[in-house]
């Protein structure tokens, strides 16, 4: 679960700390995610009448995305509005893949989007795409998935009058960690420079190369938009991480701190994550939480040890020694 307004800032600071940009990668890795989906869910029968297809409407609201609106259709092309759509390029990768679900073909699509509206168009394509395979990943979940449901206060959540969903004030959205496993894969390999980051700051045992620099990309664009958040931390021991980690990771899926110790001296924090949505994302907000708390620079190192995620972040200058 994240606020739309996040996401959004999310992908336009990777862009721009990557020189790139990524929106036709994030709409194919959503078109992928959808697929995968809507196939291992046993979907089939859903018919090839998208706007009839029995709980669209509630499944679309419940993950934020807007309302759609097929307004022409032919045998090889369809012109499809949604109205208040949350993520431009995600949402017509989604579209695209389940007009696609529906009529079992293949479309090319484009999109376009003003004053709150996104056209997408779609264009019978003769190609064959192989079934998108399950996406797997390097780190551990931990003992147990963190999920916002065990936190999160669903009775505040308000319905949107002119659709979707907010809490806190902030609309929200859904996003799968599969999704942005396959945005991921998409994008590395045009990965050629970083910029506007602290790559000296992240070390991270689990990439390595491009994938690397992708994850230093995700982890300070997670730590710059949490200081932009103005987020108060207040820590004066160690347990004091784990109430920190659910309100910043645990409220919106992204796991939480397990089993904390810091140096009262360095004020070093170490610690395990666990329910980890992407180790990038979830050390970037730590690293925020850390650097508000301490109001200092500091540096952060993401393991695997004995199958558990760890997580260690110390001050970019090390304290002055002490001579008594």
């Amino acid at each position: 679960m994240v606020g739309v307004s996040w996401f959004n800032s999310f992908i336009s600071n990777i862009e721009m700390r990557l020189s790139l940009s990524l929106g036709r990668k994030l709409a194919h890795a959503a078109s992928e995610t959808e697929e995968f989906f809507l196939i291992n869910q046993n979907r089939r029968k859903l018919g090839s009448n998208i706007e009839r297809w029995q709980g669209l409407s509630e499944d679309r609201k419940s993950r934020g995305l807007g309302d759609i609106e097929v307004i022409n259709q032919s045998f090889e092309t369809a012109n499809i509005l949604v109205n208040r759509f949350s993520s431009g390029p995600m949402e017509a990768g989604i579209l695209a893949s389940s007009w696609e679900f529906a009529k079992k073909k293949r479309y090319k699509f484009r999109w376009s989007d003003s004053g709150g509206v996104l056209l997408v168009d779609l264009e019978l394509d003769d190609i064959t795409v192989p079934i998108p395979e399950e996406m797997t990943f390097s780190w551990s979940k931990g003992s147990s998935e963190v999920i916002p449901s065990d936190v999160v206060r669903w009775e505040d959540v308000r319905e949107l009058e002119l659709g979707g969903w907010e809490l806190d004030g902030d609309r929200k959205a859904m996003i799968h960690r599969d999704l942005i496993l396959r945005f991921e894969e998409f994008s590395i390999h045009n990965i050629q420079s970083l910029t506007e980051s602290r790559p000296e700051d992240y070390n991270w045992e689990l990439a390595e190369g491009k994938r690397a620099l992708w994850w230093t990309a995700l982890a300070d664009t997670s730590r710059h938009l949490f200081m932009e958040s103005k987020r108060h931390v207040m820590i004066s021991e160690a347990k004091d991480w784990i109430s920190v980690s659910i309100r910043n990771l645990s409220s919106y899926g992204l796991g939480m701190i397990s089993d904390p110790e810091i140096d009262l001296e360095t004020g070093e924090l170490n610690a395990t994550l666990i329910g980890t949505f992407h180790p990038a994302i979830s050390g970037g907000i730590i690293l925020g939480c850390w650097e508000r708390s301490t109001g200092s620079k500091g540096r952060i190192t993401v393991s695997l040890d004995d199958g558990k995620l760890r997580v260690k972040i110390s001050p970019k200058r090390p304290s002055p020694i002490r001579v008594d």
